[in-house]
């Protein structure tokens, strides 16, 4: 098991817990059936909560639904117990820790907690939370709800989707046409405006939020115009959709060719080929596809996730990218109508600590935790950048070279490293799309998150020069981290810290509610981002509003570097087209 593979997985990937004790029962009754849930207080605030867990929500996508979108599950009679968590969805486990206490195929379930007390008539605002994990990993359990759902006063609800080869496998064909996991996110979506009336919820009132490949997801979500109506906020955090969002053929047909000579299933018929694939066990479509056992050893390639959305035809007829340079498509019109919040921690590349192999270090003749030296991040960072995204575009190359070293002091040098990684996953595009929805006549908050409380996953640890708020550090603030990970301690804050908590979930749920962040009274008023002052809240302790986030990092990607080249979209017919 590798040390970034472990690393980055224990910082997206969570394991949950099920209350113990005697439930007192209590029932709902819903256009979909009644559901059985319990009713329990939330231990970080004390207030009564009403729990629903492992709600179906789609047909088990088993045998001949597997590989194409998720079909609503039928209406029921009898009493559902909602009262256990479903499973989880089948993902690669590198630690037992990190591992669903459940997994299977009939996986697609939500769980909803309500604050207070039941009634119909309350019309709470509503918040879907969809998980991190890199599209290839994390279940709804990970996160429980009810910290956020009692202090904000707001129903959450948490989702499952399908992740990993189950959820993003795609041939460029409508034998497999891909974006299953998304199709789950949205199917999720219209179950709670079909059904979250019955828990007291407003459909009309409803927000996306995320974090990392959940802010991805949640970012993608705002890019389908048939979802008008299923939500109308999104807040996107440390993930967004970008310019290397959307899988390329060449990529496609490398990795088909690569899992039909791993499975032994031939690829002369796409239609034979996935039914071959659906005969298989999921374990074996996971090992074939297991991400630690082709890993670049001598470079850093993790630019791109290993799987992502496809343009397909029906949920993405184009790159969203390309769909928001026009005002008038309906892409464009759907994702000015979302209020929108977007941000990023202040050292998102401190992952790449974790990402530099040992056998990198031998090869560039470094050791990590003294430093990241130019020559590693010139050759082995952007080198392959380049050649991937460029063409190995020399002139590119050597601007990034400059701009991302320094011979300043070595320290500087290995932030650097972190901030180029950090730059092309997380910041840049934050600030594209912050700018896209703001052009548009969209209403934009911006956020960074700089508090520096580093998360102890394990025996992983940073070096002295690392320094900075890492990449997932903000979720601490708002959920219970020993729900995220069984073994990690229970977070301790100091009191400014616990103030810190309490505005972040304030502003997360005034916005809910109203679509303006309000932090509750003493906080820092939150002004909308704009193209001039391009406002930003700087949550740390204390808070702050500032101006003009990392000036030389935007004069840079957007002037010196050109914009990464979209590749020619050919309309995907679907299978009841041809």
């Amino acid at each position: 098991m590798d040390t970034f593979t472990t690393s980055i997985f224990m910082a997206l990937v969570c394991l949950s817990f099920t209350a113990g004790g005697k439930k007192e029962t209590t029932r709902v009754n819903t256009p979909s059936g009644p559901i059985n849930g319990f009713k329990t207080q939330n231990k970080n605030t004390g207030i009564n909560l009403y729990e629903y867990r492992g709600i179906p929500f789609g047909k088990p996508p088993v045998g001949p639904l597997r590989f194409k979108k998720p079909e609503p599950v039928d209406k029921w009679t009898d009493a559902l117990d909602a009262t256990e968590y479903g499973a989880g969805c089948p993902q690669t486990v590198y630690t037992p820790d990190l591992a669903p206490r459940k997994m299977s195929e009939d996986c697609l379930f939500l769980n909803v907690y309500v604050p207070g007390s039941l009634n119909e008539s309350r019309k709470l605002s509503v918040m879907v939370w969809i998980y991190g994990g890199g599209l290839m990993a994390g279940f709804s359990s990970q996160y429980d709800g009810g910290w956020i759902a009692t202090q904000g006063n707001v129903i959450v609800i948490t989702i499952n989707y399908r992740v990993d080869i189950l959820g993003f496998f795609t041939l460029d064909h409508p034998a497999a046409l891909g974006n299953y996991g998304l199709w789950d996110q949205k199917l999720a979506l219209q179950w709670v405006h079909d059904n979250i009336e019955s828990f007291g919820g407003n459909p009309d009132s409803v927000t996306l939020f995320g974090e990392s490949a959940g802010g991805l997801s949640a970012s993608f979500q705002s890019l389908i115009p048939s979802n008008q109506g299923l939500f109308h906020r999104i807040i996107a955090q440390s993930g967004v959709v970008n310019r290397m969002s959307i899988m390329t053929k060449k990529l496609i047909n490398d990795r088909t060719i690569k899992l039909a000579q791993k499975i032994s299933c031939p690829i002369n018929d796409m239609f034979k080929f996935v039914n071959c694939l659906r005969d298989k066990d999921y374990s074996e479509l996971l090992e074939a596809t297991n991400i630690g056992s082709s890993m670049a050893q001598d470079r850093i390639e993790s630019y791109q996730l290993p799987y992502f959305a496809v343009v397909d035809g029906e949920l993405f007829h184009d790159h969203p990218i390309t769909s928001l340079d026009d005002k008038s498509t309906e892409v464009a019109k759907f994702f000015k109508s979302l209020d929108f919040i977007t941000g990023y921690t202040s050292n998102e590349g401190l992952v790449l600590y974790f990402m530099i192999l040992p056998k990198m270090q031998e090869i560039f003749e470094f050791n990590v935790t003294e430093g990241i030296p130019a020559k590693f991040i010139c050759e082995g960072m952007i080198a392959p950048f380049v050649e991937l995204f460029y063409k190995n575009d020399t002139d590119v190359k050597q601007k990034m070279c400059s701009f991302y070293t320094t011979e300043s002091s070595k320290d500087e040098q290995s932030m650097r490293a972190n901030h180029l990684l950090g730059d092309i996953i997380f910041n840049h595009p934050a600030m594209e799309m912050l700018s896209y929805h703001t052009r548009l006549g969209g209403k934009s908050y911006q956020y960074l998150f700089s508090k520096e409380k580093h998360i102890e996953w394990g025996s992983a640890s940073l070096p002295e020069w690392a320094t900075g708020s890492s990449h997932g550090e903000d979720l601490q603030f708002m959920f219970d981290m020993q729900t995220v990970m069984s073994s990690l301690n229970e977070t301790r804050f100091t009191p400014e810290e616990k103030d810190l908590s309490d505005k972040i979930i304030q502003y997360w749920t005034s916005f809910a509610k109203t679509g303006e962040p309000y932090g509750g009274e003493g906080a820092i008023p939150w002004k909308p981002f704009d193209l001039t002052s391009r406002y930003y809240l700087d949550l740390d302790t204390p808070l702050a509003l500032r101006s003009n986030l990392n000036p030389k990092m935007v004069e840079f990607w957007s002037k010196e570097i050109p914009p990464i080249g979209l590749e020619p979209v050919e309309q995907v017919k679907r299978h009841d087209e041809l």
